[in-house]
């Protein structure tokens, strides 16, 4: 293109530089023609002494002269358009250059496009795929029924996680209880125990002191009689003393014998408690085993109807959505801009279409004007239906995506494109739960620029 470009200005240089030369020419005719008008009213009274033969010749000679004159002036006036259409057209070249320029860079941003669409559709493929893989759909409708039934078992099973949490923190607490009541009544056995080692004890002192008080009464019977044999006081007195220390003693170990035996009593008694207790706490700690039990049964049930059963990376799917807002609205404003550039391509076209039913002159560079005219409109064609395949494509896959969303997640999405009285593009997203039970539970925001704004939302989760 530059070496046409330059070839065209050498050419135009030489153009211009025989349009001089023509112009000199044009001028030397004319004035040269001047002088022959001159010579002939000069020569006109003078015409009836001369020859009519040689008048006539003279006449046609400078008639020829005349001709010619008037060929190079038209031949000059042609030169001159064709300079002017060529300069036209050099300048209408540049602009044609620069303007394929960027249409090879947004032919390589077309190709990025391309390239995202083919992974939007792969992850689409794999989206459909993956509600293929799912037991008891033959429909997208039937995923609205599982997500209902999916939320339904999500609710029982928080329910019930939380109730078996409950349970667990009391069975606890119940553990706890009947390790200390079990501790309690072992030390109360204890008690008990030593309880009863010392009224044995006791109670052999007092059968001890018991025979010993005995043997001092007949001791004092003997005494007794002995002394009204032998009239011995002294020895009386000091047995009858003897036999009254016995005698306080012996009440001693009665009244501590007394209060042991009540104490045992007691103890028997806190023991027979803390046992009622032990076996209420015991039956109850079965009864929130049994219930824990029945609860992991329906928690395992629950999950196996949600599918959450055993984790396994190898059969786990993941689904990962790669195409964003931003994404897609790159997307559109590349076939906006595309769509713009390919209008203005289209204008320039058939400005020099025009241009070109004017010029009759300029054979030496018609050639490569119609070669690149041809090769313009080729690309125009091509990206015409290039914009035309990727608008088809995008709108479908864009619906089938939308679907795949509402179907999987639960929600509606609607995308619509708006113009601010500041002639700003906006894209107002509408988002809207199917089970919404009026039309106003909805969330409506506002995407410019990368920049995201809520307008009103009445969304209820």
């Amino acid at each position: 293109m530059s070496l046409r470009a330059q070839n065209s200005e050498k050419e135009a240089k030489m153009l211009n530089e025989q349009l001089e030369d023509l112009k000199k020419q044009l001028n030397e005719c004319l004035r040269e023609k001047n002088e022959t008008e001159l010579r002939l009213l000069d020569s006109a009274p003078l015409s009836v002494q001369r020859n009519p033969t040689d008048d006539q010749k003279l006449i046609k000679l400078l008639q020829e002269e005349l001709r010619n004159y008037e060929k190079e002036v038209h031949e000059a006036r042609r030169l001159k358009s064709s300079h002017t259409n060529v300069e036209l057209l050099s300048e209408k070249l540049l602009e044609e250059q620069s303007r394929r320029k960027r249409a090879e860079t947004e032919l390589s941003k077309l190709q990025e496009i391309e390239a995202k669409a083919q992974k939007l559709e792969l992850e689409l493929a794999s989206c459909t795929s993956l509600l293929g893989n799912i037991p008891d759909v033959s429909s997208y409708s039937n995923i609205a029924d599982l997500q209902r039934q999916a939320l339904t078992d999500l609710n029982k099973l928080g329910e019930v996680t939380s109730r078996l949490k409950e349970l667990e923190v009391t069975l606890e607490f119940a553990e706890i209880s009947k390790q200390r009541a079990e501790g309690e009544a072992t030390l109360a056995k204890e008690r008990a125990e030593s309880a009863s080692r010392e009224v044995k004890r006791l109670e052999l002192l007092l059968t001890a002191v018991s025979e010993e008080r005995d043997r001092l009464r007949k001791d004092h019977n003997m005494l007794s009689n002995q002394k009204t044999r032998d009239g011995d006081d002294m020895s009386s007195k000091k047995m009858e003393s003897d036999l009254s220390q016995m005698e306080k003693v012996v009440r001693e170990l009665e009244t501590t014998l007394h209060e042991q035996r009540e104490l045992i009593s007691q103890q028997h008694a806190e023991l027979n408690l803390m046992n009622e207790k032990l076996s209420i706490e015991a039956r109850k700690a079965k009864s929130l085993e049994r219930e824990g039990d029945q609860l992991r049964s329906q928690v395992a049930l629950l999950e196996s109807k949600l599918g959450h059963g055993d984790y396994s990376a190898s059969s786990t799917k993941v689904l990962r959505m790669v195409n964003t807002l931003a994404m897609d609205s790159e997307a559109k404003q590349t076939i906006e801009a595309l769509q713009a550039e390919l209008k203005k391509t289209k204008e320039r076209l058939q400005a020099i279409e025009e241009l070109k039913g004017q010029a009759d002159a300029g054979t030496v560079v018609d050639a490569n004007v119609a070669e690149k005219l041809a090769q313009l409109k080729n690309q125009v064609a091509t990206l015409e239906k290039r914009e035309e395949r990727y608008k088809a494509v995008f709108l479908e896959r864009i619906s089938v995506f939308r679907k795949a969303c509402c179907s999987l997640f639960g929600y509606q999405i609607v995308m619509n494109d708006e113009q601010q009285p500041n002639g700003i593009h906006v894209t107002r997203f509408t988002l809207q739960s199917v089970y919404a039970q009026t039309d106003d539970e909805k969330l409506e925001f506002l995407y410019e620029s990368g920049s995201t704004n809520i307008v009103v939302g009445l969304l209820h989760c």
